[in-house]
């Protein structure tokens, strides 16, 4: 005998006594005809009910600032004083930088005096000229004499606004010597130092307003249409695990992108105590139309043979234990929310189904099982505001 014909009648002979084995196993029923105490598995379930599902879509996106300013330098001169030190929160109106403000001052004052003269030339003009208007109307005084008096009137009144131009453009410059933050915030950068010189159009300072936080999203074409600008979003930071941030819709695209083919989404959320900064990864969970009524299943409850999907059924009845049977069903997965399963048939709502031991269950075996709780509460009434929320687009 060849070894090859030896290795196949030794597997022959093996499989042999598994059946031998298989046959002489106790099965529940001789076991419990035998009065040896039956062991049953011990299994979780659910009562299957038909619920209202709001759909929802999720999606990832960056925190934004709503607003960042860099500040720039209006003047020029030596710096004498710092208010505030990058990284620092600041408050609309409080001081950042004050550059020396001795020749601005000296300018002010030359054109205050510049004014003054320009006033005194103005008044000396008008009466000048108010006499020769009265000389000429007896016709003592010729024509070109009172031309000349008009003309003096109106250079002295051009000198005044020139002055008076200038006199603001110092005033001006003055007050350009101390920089001010335009509103509330924190400074992102401050590259200057105390007794550095600074020229006119250098950057000071970066502020960037944390009032709210702001991000920008991208959704579909089936979900923009039922976006509206105002409409309440839900923000969950990675950085703040436990905690949900309410925000709302700021503006919705009209237009998507040519390449990504989605619409931008602006989503803003009040931020008073500037616990969501720039730069925070966040999910953003948005309501998409009104609630749709479904079954669902958690997705451990069913299996998959060859492609087809299966539960186990609870039966219940008499005083035995109950009995799992296997029950082809007909599903889907639900959109963004991939730890369940809608249910479009072979299940209806008010049965009992096993969501443990889903893969070493039986069918017809009997189990250990309490009473289920529902899946979840019954679908609401119309007009009502009970609903489950799950995510998803929905169809």
């Amino acid at each position: 005998m060849t070894p090859r014909w030896g290795l196949i009648l030794a597997g022959v002979a093996l499989f042999v006594a598994g059946l031998a084995l298989f046959g002489s196993a106790p099965e529940q029923e001789r076991v419990a005809e035998a009065g040896v105490a039956e062991v049953l598995r011990e299994i979780g379930t659910v009562e299957v009910a038909r619920q209202a599902v709001q759909p929802r879509a999720r999606f990832s996106g960056v925190l934004e600032a709503r607003r960042t300013v860099k500040l720039f330098a209006e003047t020029q001169g030596l710096v004498l004083d710092m208010g505030a030190e990058a990284l620092d929160r600041v408050e609309a109106g409080q001081q950042l930088v004050r550059i020396d403000p001795v020749l601005a001052t000296i300018e002010v004052e030359k054109a205050l005096a510049a004014v003054a003269r320009s006033e005194s030339e103005l008044a000396l003009a008008e009466s000048n000229l108010a006499r020769r208007q009265e000389l000429a109307a007896r016709n003592v005084l010729s024509s070109s004499a009172l031309d000349d008096a008009v003309n003096r009137e109106r250079v002295a009144a051009a000198s005044l606004r020139e002055a008076r131009a200038l006199l603001r453009g110092a005033r001006e410059d003055l007050a350009n010597k101390t920089v001010r933050a335009p509103f509330a915030g924190e400074i992102r950068s401050f590259p200057v130092e105390i007794g550095e010189y600074v020229r006119q159009g250098q950057q000071l300072a970066e502020l960037v307003d944390l009032s709210t936080a702001r991000v920008m999203v991208g959704v579909a074409d089936r979900e923009v249409v039922a976006i509206q600008p105002g409409q309440a979003v839900a923000l969950e930071v990675e950085a703040w695990a436990s905690e949900t941030f309410a925000a709302e819709v700021l503006r919705v695209g009209a237009s998507a992108d040519p390449e990504t083919r989605r619409f931008p989404v602006e989503i803003e959320a009040p931020n008073p105590a500037g616990r969501l900064l720039p730069g925070m990864v966040v999910s953003v969970a948005i309501d998409l139309g009104e609630p749709v009524a479904r079954t669902v299943v958690p997705r451990e409850a069913t299996s998959e043979e060859f492609g087809l999907h299966f539960v186990y059924v609870v039966e219940r009845g008499g005083d035995g234990p109950p009995v799992v049977r296997q029950r082809r069903v007909v599903i889907r997965p639900v959109a963004f929310q991939p730890e369940d399963f809608e249910i479009l048939g072979g299940l209806e709502a008010g049965e009992e189904i096993a969501v443990t031991e889903v893969g070493q269950l039986r069918d017809g075996e009997r189990v250990r099982a309490a009473r289920p709780p529902r899946l979840a509460e019954p679908l609401a009434a119309e007009g009502t505001d009970t609903l489950v929320t799950g995510d998803g687009a929905g169809s």
